[in-house]
């Protein structure tokens, strides 16, 4: 019994330290266009990252989150790290109640006021490999932004001239991933890596995630079920 335990352990160990530099991942499904259907965060402290493909038809990234005090939050936009992408350069704005007046080229909720992030003047980018996904991006943007009062937010990441192309943003620093959030992040690497444009998986935490999550579930939750009688589905 011992061999396998150290097994698991050793996984789990490679896989905690990948997770750990990692914000939690979604994918954009090109439909948070505008403040009715942005995606909502519910503790934006937590360290969360949006990919998204600017198209004619989805040219915004629409993120929304409710604080109840004044806060700091950690804001970051970034671009998959793909050659064609080089000179691409989205902006940011934060929308919110008691922040300036800000004029944008699309519509936005009344009574908000808002912080542009431009970063047309950043010639060379941060570059940043995540170990998680093993993927590469650019980082042109990482601005630590007062949120004046409690209320609702919207964070919205946009190219000014509409031109088509990748982007990504992430909100909040608290690394926190539960079990249910590890469990189901290897069915976002492929997605993930796919955006970057990545063959494969490659090595390192990559490759681990899935054999770490199996021997999980395989140690932890699969015996306890046999135990209890209940029958396991695979999910659609």
């Amino acid at each position: 019994m011992q061999r396998p335990i150290v097994v698991i352990f050793a996984a789990v160990l490679f896989l905690a330290c990948a997770v750990s530099q990692a914000h939690q991942p979604t994918m954009s499904d090109g439909t948070a266009v505008d403040a009715d259907h942005a995606i909502e965060f519910v503790d934006v402290q937590i360290s969360r990252v949006v990919y998204h493909e600017v198209t004619e038809q989805a040219p915004q990234l629409w993120i929304t989150f409710e604080v109840d005090e004044p806060q700091e939050l950690r804001l970051q936009l970034g671009l998959p790290f793909i050659d064609r992408l080089s000179d691409y350069r989205p902006a940011l704005v934060l929308l919110g109640p008691e922040l300036p007046e800000v004029e944008l080229p699309f519509e936005f909720p009344e009574g908000l006021g808002g912080l542009i992030f431009n970063t047309d003047d950043i010639a060379d980018p941060e570059v940043f490999y995540e170990p998680f996904s093993g993927t590469t991006s650019w980082i042109l943007l990482e601005e630590d932004a007062q949120l004046p009062a409690a209320g609702r937010y919207y964070v919205v990441a946009y190219e000014p001239s509409s031109t088509p192309g990748k982007l990504w943003v992430a909100l909040g620093i608290e690394e926190v991933f539960g079990l249910g959030d590890i469990l189901s992040l290897p069915a976002v690497l492929g997605p993930v890596r796919s955006f970057h444009e990545v063959q494969g998986c490659g090595t390192g935490p990559c490759f681990l995630f899935p054999t770490a999550a199996g021997l999980i579930m395989l140690r932890f939750i699969g015996p306890r079920r046999r135990r209890s009688g209940l029958k396991t589905h695979p999910r659609s």
